[in-house]
């Protein structure tokens, strides 16, 4: 935190300088402290009763400052994508697409008409798959022939998601071998926490999403450094990826599998090591008896799977009112046969319902447009 001296100019001031094509000039004393053709909010560090405006005819107008340096102001960016509902933060949505069907950008094409706000607030890519390599033996991720080119492309698929405020997560999903998130022993465990924050920062990746399915447990045979699976070595393996990843990054955990209670670890309680729980489909009970110290803002209920989505004006009403901080929506397919008749009315009525507010649905051609193969290819080649 730090005290500034706040300065606002009216927006018609600034218009209509610039539309002279003129440049402004605010002096500090003696001192040019700022230039621009487009300027609306200065901040200086210091207190000065009056700000000039200064043309380059050298015609000067003169405001008169309140000085509020006593008023602390915060170093962080103003939060442009937050979405409130009865004065509070409202329920961040997550919008976890199959990419091997779907283009992550068709996220773009969801806003809300009152704010202009976007009405997902992260993208989920399912899903990358955690596997064995007997001959090399170890645990790596492997990235299938469609999130690969998703990630080898980073500036196509990911960066204008970030760009909005729209968070990207990979999904970490078993792959029908001995290996998974709840059998890693503590060498394993670090070691693909390491690689996986190793990929998060190599493509800019905002976190992790964990569903235990399709892992194998108890198959290894001789493989040494796997344990019984078992909801403490799955809280170990999470534990070490936020170590890994670090404060700033997500960690999420879908409710189901060897993954649905965890416990604490090191003295850290499960909500101090993840940022959201989220229930499987139509699910609205608390979940912190499961995942100690996880508060309602942490977790996400009512799950809506667009593949048959069920009373979702009734889930939505009962998570706004209990005040759940979190909704996952699973399987949006734009281009598919049941979009038009079941999925825009749900998207509807989760604007409605959760913001009072109305979808606005963008025109963007967002199809998968990657072939198979540019796995095999570098960027730009």
């Amino acid at each position: 935190m730090k005290k500034n001296l706040l300065v606002a100019l009216t927006c018609a001031f600034t218009l209509s300088l610039s539309a002279l094509g003129q440049s402004l000039t605010v002096n500090y004393g003696n001192q040019a402290a700022f230039n621009t053709s487009d300027v609306k909010t200065f901040r200086f560090a210091n207190s000065n009763n009056d700000l000039r405006l200064t043309k380059a005819n050298n015609t000067a107008v003169t405001y008169s400052v309140k000085d509020i340096t006593s008023i602390e102001f915060s170093d962080e960016p103003a939060n442009l994508v937050q979405k409130y509902a009865d004065g509070e933060p409202a329920p961040v949505v997550f919008n976890c697409l199959e990419v091997n069907n779907v283009n992550p950008l068709v996220t773009l094409n969801y806003t809300l008409k009152k704010t202009g706000k976007y009405l997902f607030d992260a993208v989920v890519l399912f899903s990358s798959n955690i596997n064995y390599s007997q001959k090399e033996d170890v645990v790596y991720l492997h990235n299938n022939e469609n999130v690969e080119p998703i990630l080898l492309h980073a500036d196509k698929y990911i960066k204008p998601l970030k760009e909005k405020g729209i968070k990207v997560l990979l999904s970490i999903l078993g792959n029908h071998d001995c290996s998974g998130i709840c059998n890693l022993g503590p060498e394993r465990s670090k070691a693909f926490a390491q690689a996986i924050a190793d990929t998060c920062a190599k493509y800019n990746l905002d976190g992790v999403f964990f569903d235990d399915e399709y892992s194998n447990y108890g198959t290894q045979g001789t493989a040494k450094g796997f344990v019984q699976n078992s909801y403490s070595a799955a809280s170990r393996f999470i534990y070490d990826v936020k170590q890994a990843i670090g404060p700033d990054r997500w960690t999420v955990v879908y409710r189901w599998g060897g993954i649905t209670s965890l416990v604490a670890v090191d003295g850290h309680d499960p909500g101090e090591y993840l940022d959201y729980v989220l229930s499987n489909y139509n699910v609205n009970t608390d979940q912190a008896r499961f995942y100690p110290g996880i508060t309602k803002a942490q977790q996400g209920i009512n799950s809506i799977s667009m593949n048959s989505p069920w009373s979702v004006e009734t889930n939505m009403q009962f998570l706004r009112k209990q005040k759940y901080g979190a909704l996952l929506v699973y399987n949006l397919t734009p281009y598919g046969s049941t979009y038009t008749s079941t999925q825009k009315p749900v998207l509807e009525t989760i604007a409605k319902t959760l913001y009072d507010d109305e979808v606005v649905f963008g025109t963007g051609e967002y199809r998968k447009d990657w072939q198979t193969m540019d796995w095999l290819r570098e960027p730009n080649r």
